[in-house]
């Protein structure tokens, strides 16, 4: 499944300072078996997994 999701990032060099907004991104490769409950946590880890410069993410949502 995929989803649209918006948040907010900071560098792995300065975990603290949130610097960057994305506004909309696709993830995908989210299996539908993931209960909806868990979602926002599955979807951070696997940003976090594919980009390893950011340090943390907040304010995610799905849109």
């Amino acid at each position: 499944m995929e989803y649209r999701v918006s948040y907010e990032h900071s560098l792995a060099n300065a975990p603290d300072d949130f610097i960057a907004r994305v506004a909309s991104q696709l993830v995908d490769d989210i299996p539908a078996n993931i209960p909806r409950a868990l979602l926002p946590e599955f979807i951070t880890d696997l940003i976090l997994k594919r980009s390893p410069h950011i340090g943390r993410i907040r304010d995610l949502r799905i849109l």
